[in-house]
């Protein structure tokens, strides 16, 4: 049985909307218990036999500075979530709340696998096909180094290999048009190393994509 931690104070609502989903969750998923994290009055609307309660007394709000989040509020919601990942608790910590925070706490708690140096925000988009086209990274970072694209490219064919259960997975390379020639220096040695990666059986790199390939 998978345990799953959630930050039940974070997102917009906060306990409004996240007990109500994670008792959809409970009821369709009778495989998985949750560990409630949350002021401890705030999580009594939720009482399930598959559920816990874990206090937490502070809570990391939308407009927290991560420094504040980090270094300040010890206690949070988020970061007790988090810290269940850590201690064996959980296998995953789940939060819709702040991002910088839930990114820079998540880092600082669980480090990151060898040979990633940064951790990668990933959605699905809804693709012409029918399915969804995976994207990262979408927010943590600013700049990127060649490194760090062949690493998230690895992390998401990881990712969609499991959700879409496809043991190859394509990979594109986002950029100003298809042509290896085209995009920065940065791009331009990205394209390499993904094509070595391709090569030796590692990714099903597919080469440039634009941005209207996504959809």
């Amino acid at each position: 049985m998978i345990t799953l931690a959630v930050d039940c104070m974070g997102g917009d609502h906060g306990p409004d909307v996240t007990l109500a989903a994670c008792r959809q969750f409970l009821e369709s998923h009778p495989d998985a218990r949750l560990l409630l994290v949350g002021q401890g009055d705030r999580l009594k609307a939720l009482e399930h036999e598959r559920a816990e309660h874990v206090p937490a007394s502070e809570v990391v709000t939308m407009d927290d500075a991560v420094e504040v989040a980090l270094r300040r509020k010890k206690d949070s919601s988020m970061r007790v979530a988090i810290a269940q990942v850590k201690e064996g608790r959980a296998q995953a910590a789940v939060s819709a709340g702040n991002t910088g925070a839930l990114m820079a706490i998540a880092r600082y708690l669980l480090k990151t696998l060898d040979g990633i140096d940064r951790p990668a925000i990933a959605t699905q988009i809804p693709n012409a096909r029918g399915g969804a086209t995976t994207v990262l990274d979408l927010g943590a970072n600013v700049d990127s180094t060649a490194e760090h694209l062949l690493q998230f490219a690895v992390m998401g064919s990881a990712l969609v290999s499991v959700l879409n259960d496809d043991p190859q997975p394509t990979v594109g390379l986002l950029n100003i048009g298809e042509e290896a020639i085209k995009g920065s220096e940065e791009i331009k040695r990205a394209g390499e190393l993904l094509r070595a990666a391709a090569a030796s059986g590692d990714l099903n790199f597919v080469g440039n994509v634009e941005g209207n390939d996504i959809f």
